[in-house]
């Protein structure tokens, strides 16, 4: 982003990327640079966005307009960001070694990252003003429109290029507290633990393949409470009492009409950007945010200890744990991501119904319909093996006991 320029778009901004609205032309690598979007991590504002298929170690800027055009031919491109006289176009650059530029294109013509730009993938963030040195804020439910401009020196020295258009309609809605931010991305989802001593592998887990969420989404920091619960369903029918302890004997039924009057209430108050809900996490989802990058059979490591988490036997150290019950949220360490008791406590509810799992690499699964859901994450009474990432238990979804709870996500609409 500009020199010396503090980003400051709080993580909870939603972008909602739109429609391509002017497509680009092809350069000189037979193919067009093609821009695109996503609500992501980084450096600045949550909408990132990734420039691909452009000439290689060229230089550029970023065009930035409150209107979008059919496009204007420059040379090789479509300028679709041409200005009429009511629009605000802004050129935008970037900081970096060289103060017209963007990024640079690689071998493959991706856009490779400068000095204050994204910290992860590839590309750049978009500030909390545009541009960032006058008061032009993004306000929630403005759409801005950006193009990428670049030279294509393989045909001419002079001859510019263009990107195709891309909207972002920015909705800066925030979540009820206590739910953190879970970053998009790709992990491998499930487990090849032989079965036996201590991980106790199971056909259920396996193949491991890979999984991608596409989209960022929030999820609870800890279990759904007592005092929660209580709060907007009026009853409480766990068997442990206590405000900070998380409910249980929920049923799966349960679970989603707690999640059905959360979006609710949280929409009659405009607090609910379009598109998304209160839901139960699917399997991946739930999965996805308990390893928080990890990739051992627990989020801490191949072992879990007594001190990890709340539980009844670790094969680990091979001692009880000396449980007899559920325990505040929040009392062990939480995960990368921040989330609490991904192991142990409750079972928590899935949304899907657990189907098998193929060898393929899938984007945000989701098995909707059948006669039983998922739980995850292991229970008080259980042992080590059962609180593993990747371990499945299935229930029925009106099955309730005093191992079961839940946590809810923000994330997009999904009708089980």
């Amino acid at each position: 982003m500009l020199p010396g320029v503090a980003l400051a778009l709080a993580c909870g901004a939603f972008a909602q990327i739109g429609t391509t609205f002017c497509a680009a032309t092809n350069n000189s690598t037979g193919a067009p640079a093609s821009l695109t979007g996503a609500f992501g991590s980084g450096v600045g504002s949550d909408l990132h966005l990734d420039v691909s298929g452009g000439v290689p170690n060229e230089i550029g800027y970023v065009l930035v307009g409150n209107e979008a055009t059919s496009g204007v031919m420059i040379t090789n491109g479509l300028n679709c960001l041409t200005g009429p006289s009511t629009a605000q176009v802004f050129r935008y650059n970037v900081a970096g070694t060289n103060a017209i530029s963007v990024g640079r294109f690689d071998s493959q013509g991706v856009l490779q990252n400068l000095v204050g730009t994204s910290l992860t993938g590839t590309g750049f963030d978009v500030p909390d003003m545009i541009p960032a040195s006058v008061p032009f804020s993004i306000m929630s439910g403005d759409t801005w429109h950006f193009q990428l401009w670049y030279r294509d020196t393989a045909v001419a020295s002079s001859n510019s290029n263009f990107s195709n258009g891309l909207s972002v309609t920015f909705d800066f809605t925030q979540p009820i507290a206590g739910m953190v931010p879970i970053p998009a991305g790709t992990f491998s989802m499930g487990s090849a633990a032989p079965g036996g001593l201590p991980y106790y592998g199971d056909p259920s887990t396996i193949p491991v393949h890979s999984v991608t969420i596409s989209q960022n989404f929030w999820m609870g920091e800890h279990e759904v409470t007592q005092a929660e619960y209580s709060t907007l369903i009026g009853s409480n029918p766990s068997a442990f009492s206590g405000a900070n302890l998380p409910v249980e004997q929920v049923s799966w039924n349960d679970a989603v009409a707690y999640c059905t009057a959360l979006t609710a209430q949280e929409v009659a108050l405009g607090h609910v950007p379009t598109g998304y809900q209160y839901r139960l996490p699917t399997e991946a989802e739930w999965e996805y945010a308990c390893r928080a990058g990890t990739t051992t059979e627990f989020n801490v490591g191949a072992e879990l200890y007594c001190a990890n988490a709340q539980f009844e036997l670790s094969y680990h150290s091979n001692n009880m744990c000396g449980v007899s019950g559920t325990i505040e949220v929040g009392s062990y360490p939480a995960n990368a991501f921040g989330l609490y008791d991904m192991h142990g406590n409750v079972y928590e509810w899935c949304l899907d119904n657990g189907g098998t799992y193929g060898a393929g690499a899938v984007t945000d699964p989701f098995v909707a319909g059948g006669s039983v859901r998922s739980v995850r994450g292991g229970a008080w009474s259980f042992y080590s093996y059962s609180c593993r990432s990747a371990f499945r238990e299935f229930a029925s979804p009106g099955d309730s006991a005093n191992t079961h709870g839940f946590r809810v996500v923000l994330a997009p609409i999904l009708v089980p």
